[in-house]
């Protein structure tokens, strides 16, 4: 038996307080979004509402990311009409108390460069602002890939990137505007890299972005933006799915690990032609028969274990549940921590969990389903064979873990 759970879309904010994708999408209904506009066409939502995306991230969360004092300069970038200024501009030395030196970002005088006329990106922001992590780790549960957030932020009258399109479709939101955007034609077809220009662009919209508005960009789109007399932030999510090819690829990954033929060589310059086309022959009946054998299901299943394992989790608390551990009794509450996805399995008569490229094993005396709800529970409760002591020893297990999280009221 093999189970993956799934939150229901409504669960998103109950259980993780922050944005979901209908939230992100609307007026347009998920349905509507999928079908129409997908890897097909642009969309900008008008909201009407400057603080829409509150929820997502502030000025404030931004301000005091960027004025830390031992911040390093990887993961920001400073760019001015498409010309990147290089980190020595922005960036001192510190002597720590051992010696050692660090680089670290001199909030001065990156914002002086801001204040110049330069563009400051923060990459991968949503490792660093907490907000904007648990807006994205409830996105992936949705959408069941990776996404990767960015911020820019513009100073007035000013272009941080010239003309170009992007290898990945981005969900963009805009924090503080107005920001103006021209939208192109240069006949890109679904690209998932960078290459030159397919004709000269062609001006298909051009128009602006406010304050809670929200623009959705496929691969290829080519675009341009420009802030006008007042600075702007947006922030992007660079969007990771799973590509058609990458099940191909899981196809040859299968291959050469199950059937021999496929680590041989091909043919060589010394072969003859009759042993080239006898080597082409087998191939074409090696790789039909490994068709035959690996559904699209078992191949899409695959791809599907890959995001468990691979998924970012936010353990936010567990250094504080691991602290209290010592503490953990019989009827101290715990409940399932949220914001991953797990896989079940029943294996040789064991119940498995899997996430996060760990293996959690429930034993076979003792009633599994009160791990799988979200609600709180205590060791008490746990049915099944084991004594008090054995279910306390198992939810410590899980607690540790990061499966499971302690919420006894009486910490809170």
């Amino acid at each position: 038996m093999i189970l993956k759970n799934k939150f229901e879309r409504k669960d998103i904010r109950a259980l993780m307080k922050t944005i979901d994708f209908s939230y992100l999408v609307a007026p347009l209904t998920i349905q509507e979004f999928f079908k129409d506009n997908w890897e097909k066409a642009f969309v900008h939502n008008r909201h009407e509402n400057p603080g829409y995306f509150d929820n997502l991230v502030s000025i404030a969360d931004i301000d005091d990311f960027l004025s830390q004092q031992n911040l390093v300069p990887e993961g920001i970038k400073v760019m001015n009409k498409g010309n990147s200024i290089p980190p020595a501009n922005w960036t001192r030395s510190d002597t720590l108390i051992d010696g050692t030196i660090k680089t670290v970002v001199d909030p001065g005088k990156l914002i002086g460069h801001f204040n110049e006329g330069a563009t400051i990106i923060i990459n991968s922001a949503d490792r660093s602002i907490s907000r904007l992590s648990k807006a994205c780790r409830a996105l992936e549960q949705e959408l069941k890939f990776r996404l990767q957030s960015n911020i820019y932020i513009t100073p007035p009258n000013s272009q941080g990137f010239a003309m170009h399109y992007d290898p990945h479709d981005i969900f963009l939101m805009q924090i503080k505007g107005p920001k103006t955007w021209m939208i192109y034609d240069t006949g890109e077809d679904l690209p998932v890299k960078y290459r030159a220009f397919s004709h000269k662009p062609r001006l298909v919209s051009k128009f602006e972005i406010n304050s809670g508005d929200f623009l959705y960009i496929p691969r290829g789109t080519t675009h341009e933006a420009m802030s006008s007399g007042v600075s702007t932030i947006h922030v992007n999510f660079s969007l990771k799915p799973v590509y058609g090819y990458h099940m191909v690829e899981e196809l040859a990954r299968i291959a050469y690990e199950k059937e021999r033929f496929f680590r041989l060589t091909i043919p060589n310059g010394f072969q003859s032609e009759n042993e080239q086309n006898a080597y082409l022959a087998a191939f074409k009946e090696k790789l039909n028969e490994l068709i035959e054998k690996i559904s699209p299901e078992q191949l899409l299943e695959k791809q599907g274990d890959h995001f468990v394992k691979e998924q970012a989790i936010d353990f936010r608390g567990k250094l504080t549940d691991s602290l209290r551990i010592e503490d953990l009794n019989g009827d101290t509450q715990v409940s399932r921590r949220t914001g991953f996805t797990c896989l079940f399995k029943t294996e040789d008569g064991k119940f498995n969990i899997y996430f996060g490229g760990q293996k959690l094993t429930i034993p076979p005396f003792i009633e599994k389903d009160i791990f799988l709800q979200f609600g709180p529970f205590t060791a008490k409760q746990i049915k099944g064979l084991a004594t008090p002591g054995g279910k306390l020893q198992l939810v410590q297990k899980l607690i540790e873990a990061g499966y499971l999280k302690i919420d006894d009221p009486k910490h809170e």
